[in-house]
């Protein structure tokens, strides 16, 4: 159990952190290509960033409960496990943070063709980049952590997990 465990926790966070700076480049490239106009750049991004969230919180969620099992279950392990489990929480409340305050006001402002040249856009805008990447960085952080060699890791005894 603590090894399916371990991979699941490694595995959440690791994909976590793959998805959303997949999600950013794409989705960077799609905002400065001339190939779009405003409305069909906007309309992309009430597609995509619904998805973003889901698979966000799914991901983090996960990534949490691995690590708290882990931590009830390994009284070896625990400081790694418990520092894990609370950069999990810090970007879950990031992120909703993020959910609530920018990308909801966002989303209103995104049905208005020239939104993306209002100031409350481009404010907005500035929030999303830099609570994202605040959370991103606290999981990035954690599955660092929680992806350490066996040997040489905070997570292990000593023996192989």
């Amino acid at each position: 159990m603590v090894r399916l465990l371990l991979i699941v926790l490694r595995f959440a966070l690791s994909a976590w952190v793959g998805a959303a700076t997949l999600f950013v480049v794409t989705g960077v490239r799609e905002v400065t290509s001339p190939l779009f106009d405003a409305s069909t750049k906007n309309q992309l991004a009430a597609l995509r960033f619904p998805a973003f969230y889901a698979f966000g919180f799914t991901l983090v969620l996960v990534g949490l409960a691995s690590s708290v099992f882990l931590w009830l279950l390994q009284t070896d392990r625990r400081l790694a496990l418990g520092v894990i489990g609370v950069l999990c929480v810090m970007a879950l409340a990031t992120m909703a943070f993020d959910y609530l305050h920018v990308y909801l006001p966002l989303d209103d402002l995104m049905a208005k063709p020239d939104a993306r040249e209002l100031p409350e856009f481009q404010e907005l805008h500035e929030w999303s980049k830099y609570v994202n990447f605040a959370s991103l960085l606290l999981i990035l952080i954690a599955s660092g952590i929680a992806n350490l060699e066996p040997k040489r890791s905070v997570l292990s005894d000593g023996n192989r997990a």
